[in-house]
């Protein structure tokens, strides 16, 4: 999560249920160990959110630096808690991130799956022989305060229950496609809603240049024009086993959530689907009409009358469950204008961009089997392909000015081996260029690779692991 995320967070002070605020303490303590899987429990079961270290519980103000040693809020700690307390077990993700010189841990709570989270043993006894934290069988819930506490009444079981059902539903789909053997494919509607998304994406890209134009010094107006022929622009759709659209729930929270991803994993001094927190340009709910039916979308990146830089890239998140950014090429800024070359490293990281989002979305949304990627690339005609600077790749110029390409994959595959997913829709790009090794992407673009691109630029990009 980048500094300003967590700013807006911590100035809020938060009371959304999806939030746990944690002073700085000995998390290795026993007693500590059990009211924390309390919280970890109830978070899981209220479908996922955030537990952070180091900000006073009451005032939800931030602490300031801290004497533990901070593997005491690590991965490990985490799931050892876990491990400990609940069952069944799951795997948190823990963030750094940096507020005023400090670096504040941030849990990454993952929603329950086919059944609930349950307590295992009870915390340890106090003076009156009574457990501290946690009761064993206890399942733990979010409730208004915000609070960590048992399920009690009927109705706390409603939105709990209707998310196991429907991650079993998804399990049971999954069992039937594999006893009946047929191989699943995404549906004409998922395939054509995502190409007819990306397209009103690209247009919108377009008319958001348009809309610059005005805007910019007379010396930069027929570079951002430039912009309007020269660019990609990526999508992907989220499906079930049967190749039918998964649905997004909260495109907002969920928008946020992988960001922080996206910021530790896809960020190169700035990110795709980038929610900016100024009023004026943070996402907006909007509705577009595509195959006859009103669509709800989160859009990003609309221009306003001040700095170019969020001009450059647009997106869109549609409640259907598909999502698209258009990004003009960064070979072709202002002071690095090069339109006849693409860098291998840029292109790499467009494309890393699109399938990290899916990733980071595809792990908080139940019931997603299949991932379909769409990249349509703009402006290639005439075009080098380099490494850095002005070192050739090969010598080949592409002769079309447009390339497009939808390739399906496995969730399984994008979640458990995502470099060889990487390849996989890298592969056919960069085949453009047709010079021996450039063909094959176990041979061309190895891990070693990607990791040395990704090394050489500022920020944080980097593959997830396998």
């Amino acid at each position: 999560m980048a500094d300003l995320d967590l700013q807006i967070l911590l100035t809020s002070r938060s009371e959304a249920l999806d939030v746990e605020y944690k002073a700085w303490h000995d998390t290795s303590l026993t007693e500590s160990g059990a009211k924390l899987a309390r919280h970890l429990a109830a978070l899981c079961n209220h479908g996922g959110g955030y537990l952070i270290f180091g900000v006073e519980d009451q005032t939800r103000t931030p602490q300031g630096p801290t004497g533990f040693d901070e593997k005491l809020f690590g991965e490990d700690a985490i799931s050892s808690i876990v491990k400990r307390y609940l069952d069944p077990p799951f795997q948190c993700r823990v963030a750094r991130v940096s507020h005023e010189g400090v670096e504040y841990p941030i849990v990454i709570v993952p929603q329950h799956g086919a059944r609930p989270v349950i307590t295992l043993r009870d915390g340890p006894a106090d003076v009156k022989n009574k457990p501290i934290g946690i009761r064993e069988g206890a399942i733990y819930i979010r409730a208004p305060g915000p609070e960590s506490v048992a399920i009690r009444r009927p109705d706390d079981w409603t939105a709990l229950l209707d998310r196991c059902l429907g991650a079993r539903a998804d399990i049971l789909s999954r069992i039937m496609r594999h006893a009946i053997g047929k191989p699943a494919r995404p549906s004409l509607e998922a395939t054509d809603l995502l190409k007819a998304a990306c397209e009103a994406t690209a247009a919108s890209f377009v008319e958001q240049m348009g809309e610059v134009v005005p805007l910019a010094a007379e010396k930069d107006r027929e570079w951002v024009r430039h912009q309007a022929g020269n660019f990609a622009v990526l999508g992907y759709a989220l499906t079930d086993d049967d190749g039918e659209l998964v649905e997004l729930e909260n495109l907002r929270a969920l928008n946020s959530r992988a960001d922080i991803g996206m910021h530790e994993y896809a960020h190169a001094g700035w990110s795709a689907f980038l929610p900016l927190r100024v009023p004026e340009r943070a996402p907006q709910l909007r509705t577009d009409k595509l195959f006859g039916a009103d669509r709800t979308y989160l859009e990003g990146m609309r221009p306003v009358h001040s700095s170019l830089l969020t001009t450059f890239d647009y997106w869109r998140m549609y409640r259907d469950g598909v999502s698209c950014f258009a990004e003009a090429y960064r070979e072709d800024g202002p002071r690095t204008r090069k339109d006849h070359v693409l860098v291998v490293g840029s292109c790499l990281v467009k494309l890393h961009s699109i399938l990290a989002h899916a990733r980071l979305v595809g792990q908080q949304t139940p019931g997603v089997g299949k991932v379909v990627i769409h990249q349509e690339w703009k402006g290639l005609m005439g075009r080098h392909l380099c490494w850095r600077e002005d070192v050739l790749v090969t010598p080949t110029k592409l002769r079309d000015d447009r390339f497009v390409r939808t390739i399906m994959l496995d969730w399984n595959e994008v979640r458990d081996r995502y470099v060889q997913a990487l390849q996989k829709i890298c592969q056919p790009f960069f085949e453009l260029f047709a010079i021996a090794g450039w063909t094959d992407p176990q041979t061309a673009l190895t891990k070693e690779v990607i990791e040395r691109e990704f090394g050489s630029l500022h920020g944080s990009v980097r593959l997830f692991e396998s």
